[in-house]
């Protein structure tokens, strides 16, 4: 035979060689891979790991072959603290309530293992679909394969991630509407306070704000800080930038979180709302025209992001929407503009 037709076969992996790997029997790889809610989270994960260590691809659909009986559908967020992941997960609790579904909500504390770990434990109860906030911009619980998922879509964060349907919100454009205001207004020094740069939602949105000043003024400033995902560290990273001899005049927090750690740095410092800075917010909440000054912000559409989302997942788990064809919605946020903002006293 000559070699340079001889054709070498690799014998593709069977699912045998995944449950020799996981230390498992074939009949859990089976589970694992139909989602019947007979594995349990350990043995979901050694499967999955030999999966990917293997690459190995079941014949024919997966999904095809799940029992979709449970009407049950897993709500993976960050955290129920956090008063914008405790509107959204309400906001899908009342959709699945209309559709004949149960959620079951469950929290990453921002840690993708932590998510991995609570996604193979929500799998086991035989999900019929899955929406999650994911802990990171990358992947779904540090490297879950979404084809091996139940029928997923990602919310506000993960909006490149493959293989899923998405829907969040322009960032980058709200940045920039939030910019204009603030530039319209007479400021020149403008802050931007974010939780930290590594989630493109919130580094989308300082984007957006710093693009739109250098356009405007060259000679504008346009300081970021960041202070994490708690309250006190975002007041903690801001004050220190309020208390500057050249202080910004302006301040944008990007999340409720930092929104409620700015206010609680400017009433620490006795500044005033807008005379001595102007601040603006996002996630717009009843808290934020609770006490005076009220809070200008930018509100994002929960409802209609909910809708979306689900509206995505319904066609997922029906069979309706095409394979390997996955949408990427963003949606438009509204600035609403109050008392906490106002021109720059010079």
């Amino acid at each position: 035979m000559n070699p340079r037709e001889h054709k070498s076969k690799v014998k593709a992996p069977t699912i045998r060689d995944v449950a020799a790997l996981a230390g498992v029997s074939t009949a859990t790889v089976s589970h694992v891979l139909n989602v019947t809610g007979r594995a349990s989270a350990k043995a979901s994960e050694k499967v999955l790991d030999a999966i990917s260590a293997l690459n190995f691809r079941p014949n024919g659909n997966a999904a095809s072959l799940r029992s979709r009986k449970s009407k049950l559908v897993g709500l993976v967020v960050p955290s129920l603290t956090n008063a914008f992941f405790a509107r959204m997960s309400s906001e899908f609790e009342q959709l699945a309530f209309a559709h004949g579904y149960e959620i079951a909500v469950i929290t990453s504390h921002e840690n993708p293992d932590t998510e991995r770990h609570r996604i193979l434990t929500l799998m086991s109860r035989q999900l019929e679909g899955l929406i999650v906030y994911p802990a990171s911009d990358k992947s779904i619980g540090g490297g879950l394969d979404p084809h091996l998922l139940p029928p997923t879509i990602v919310m506000d964060r993960g909006l490149g991630i493959k293989g899923v349907d998405s829907v969040g919100l322009k960032n980058e454009d709200a940045g920039a509407m939030v910019a204009r205001e603030l530039l319209s207004l007479g400021h020149r020094r403008i802050g931007v306070l974010l939780p930290n740069t590594d989630l493109a939602a919130s580094r989308d949105r300082a984007t957006g704000i710093s693009k739109t000043i250098a356009a405007f003024d060259p000679d504008a400033e346009c300081r970021v800080v960041t202070g994490g995902h708690a309250i006190d560290g975002a007041r903690s990273a801001i004050e220190q930038e309020l208390r500057r001899q050249y202080r910004i005049t302006a301040l944008v927090a990007c999340t409720n979180v930092t929104t409620l750690g700015a206010i609680k740095a400017i009433q620490g410092l006795h500044l005033r709302m807008p005379e001595d800075i102007s601040l603006i917010g996002f996630d717009d909440f009843e808290w934020m025209t609770a006490l005076r000054p009220y809070v200008s912000a930018v509100a994002q559409p929960f409802g209609d992001l909910a809708s979306k989302g689900w509206e995505l997942l319904l066609a997922r788990m029906s069979g309706e929407a095409a394979a390997g064809q996955y949408q990427h919605v963003l949606l438009n946020g509204e600035l609403r503009i109050r008392e906490s903002s106002g021109r720059h006293q010079t």
